[in-house]
């Protein structure tokens, strides 16, 4: 299914928008997370849904596996939300480090 999604940037990480699917009353949003270069790994994606005039409505969170070493270069995230979207909401997303909301996206 088509989700317009807004990727929040991670100094020297890339964060692949998630192709979403329909799990039974959830959705499941699924991408990589991608070393661009030497720097402390994110431990989890956050999600926001996000109403037509950019209210947080909702909030899901999936850990993400350590990028470790030179051979590994990305990760997969895989985030479920007991969320029903409806027209004209989207949804921010943003590898973190930390707690707290994404940073509010240009």
């Amino acid at each position: 299914m088509e989700v317009d999604t807004e990727v929040i940037p991670l100094t020297g990480f890339r964060l692949e928008p998630p192709g979403v699917t329909r799990d039974g009353d959830s959705l499941r949003f699924r991408g990589f997370l991608c070393r661009k270069s030497v720097a402390m790994s994110p431990y989890r994606v956050r999600l926001e849904r996000l109403s037509a005039d950019g209210r947080v409505l909702d909030v899901a969170t999936g850990r993400v596996s350590a990028i470790s070493g030179r051979g590994q270069r990305c990760t997969v995230y895989t985030v479920t939300a007991p969320w029903r979207l409806e027209p004209g909401d989207r949804v921010r997303a943003c590898a973190q480090r930390g707690d707290g909301p994404c940073p509010a996206g240009g």
